[in-house]
């Protein structure tokens, strides 16, 4: 027998009886072997999981991952927030940049909130643990390497739309270059330049709310200042005179005949030179105003898509605790900004739980006029359920509190600031809404800390209306080159 072949035999009968040893083991293990001592597949891997676990728990506890974010954070708005969620998720820690005043005039234009409004909504934001003032607009390599060292910063984050400096390079460049750069989604379906368009225009479309009595001063709302003083210097027509609010203290008295003037006389003129209505989804293209000799224009409405899995990102999932004393304040919440953190933050500290409840687009529009509100219903809710004070959000909660949403939700207060917008429309009065909490002598009103409305947010676009024009501009035609060309598909966190 050649010794090949004895050597073949040899193994074939080492495997076979390595096989039978195996069989007998392995009945003999499940047999005698307590079940609590037996090996199952994972345990030696899952005790290794467990050590690095605890292990990198107790390192990020002592040494917390901590990212930052910057930016000019203008008319803060769920866009902002959902960027802000993102980053947060990133790291232990996140540590936000405030842009200032005179970096973003020197680089964007004007900013319609200052650095206090602007710090002041930064610090609500749920997420946000620190906030850096006074960082400059441009990342320089010295900027980046204070970052690292003075604040400790692991990660710089910024959205994937691309950010420009003026001198044509990338702002993120020498992060990228260090490794310490994460990339997060962009919040689709809005932006300042977005929302700023909005006021200007009105391009917001309520032509389902509006009445057809207020639709041409709804039109001259969007043309302006100009178009106001025009309309208000008209002859009266000795026809009893009525009160129209436009938000805050403008108002203009209008009267049958004036405005039946003002709609054959200039209607047309003002309805060519700006196209407040829009019928579709997309820019309107800019078009000579007959009349007028000069180019509308184009505007801009929202690309903002709800989704369930946004509501429940930004939901703190929290629940009343049994006993606790449960608070519920209301309101539209148009254009958060600081008077609405403030007044939550004040109605938060009057029990333990404070519910918020969100007005529709058909109640705010029928209380305040047709040229708002600027955000839609999904949009207002983000903002409040982004707010560090807000428990829980009621999405399109009614105007008048009644006895079945007291039960529903066991309110056991319900505050009211006492600074809100003004208005004369012939809707529920204050009395009317709050008369059932009146009624059970649980309604408290609360002072409010802060004067700001959104109708001073929509003056100051009104009074400064070339200015953010020419902003907008600028923006205008970036933006329009990201979602034409340059965007793409990027997971969000």
């Amino acid at each position: 027998m050649s010794r090949s072949l004895e050597i073949a035999i040899g193994a074939a009968a080492l495997a076979v009886a390595g096989g039978a040893f195996w069989y007998y083991f392995r009945e003999s293990y499940y047999t005698y072997v307590p079940l609590c001592y037996q090996y199952r597949p994972g345990t030696m891997t899952g005790y290794f999981s467990k050590v690095l676990a605890k292990h990198a728990k107790r390192r990020r506890r002592h040494r917390p991952i901590r990212v930052y974010m910057d930016g000019c954070f203008d008319m803060m708005h769920y866009g902002h927030a959902n960027a802000l969620r993102q980053a947060a998720s990133l790291g232990d820690e996140l540590v936000v940049g405030l842009i200032p005043d005179r970096e973003i005039l020197r680089c964007k234009g004007p900013p319609l909130l200052d650095e206090n409004e602007r710090l002041e909504l930064v610090e609500s934001v749920k997420w946000v643990d620190e906030v850096l003032t006074g960082v400059p607009y441009d990342l320089t390599p010295e900027f980046l390497e204070e970052l690292f060292t003075k604040h400790r910063i692991d990660y710089v984050i910024h959205g994937d739309d691309p950010c420009i400096l003026p001198d044509g390079t990338d702002a993120y460049a020498y992060a990228k270059k260090s490794g310490r750069f994460r990339l997060i989604k962009r919040t689709e379906g809005v932006s300042t330049t977005d929302i700023v368009g909005r006021m200007l225009m009105c391009s917001r479309n309520n032509s389902r709310f509006v009445n057809p009595e207020t639709r041409d001063l709804t039109k001259m709302f969007s043309m302006g200042t100009d178009a106001l003083e025009a309309f208000s210097s008209d002859e009266d027509s000795g026809e009893e005179a009525t009160s129209t609010s436009l938000g805050g203290d403008a108002t203009v008295s209008i009267t049958p005949g004036k405005l039946s003037a003002i709609s054959t006389q200039k209607a047309d003129q003002i309805s060519n030179a700006t196209v407040p209505y829009p019928s579709s989804s997309e820019g309107v293209t800019p078009r000579k105003a007959a009349g007028v000799g000069v180019e509308s224009r184009p505007v801009t409405v929202s690309r903002f898509m709800p989704t369930s899995r946004r509501i429940v990102q930004f939901s703190s999932g929290k629940v009343a605790p049994p006993g606790s004393k449960i608070v519920y304040i209301d309101g539209a919440f148009d254009l958060f900004h600081v008077g609405h953190v403030e007044i939550l933050k004040a109605a938060r500290q009057e029990g333990d739980f404070l519910l918020v409840g969100v007005h529709t687009d058909e109640d705010v529009t029928n209380r305040r006029g047709a040229h708002l509100p600027i955000m839609e219903l999904h949009e207002r809710a983000l903002s409040v359920l982004a707010c560090r004070y807000t428990d829980e959000v009621i999405i399109g909660a009614p105007s008048v509190i009644t006895e079945d949403l007291l039960t529903t939700f066991n309110i056991n207060l319900v505050v009211r600031g006492t600074m809100h917008e003004i208005t004369d429309r012939k809707t529920a009065s204050e009395d009317e809404r709050y008369h059932i909490p009146c009624q059970r002598n649980i309604l408290k009103y609360l002072t409010s800390p802060s004067s700001t409305t959104s109708a001073e947010l929509i003056q100051r676009i009104v009074k400064n209306r070339q200015q953010f024009e020419s902003r907008q501009e600028k923006k205008k035609k970036s933006e329009k080159e990201y979602y034409e060309t340059a965007k793409e598909y990027v997971a969000e966190i």
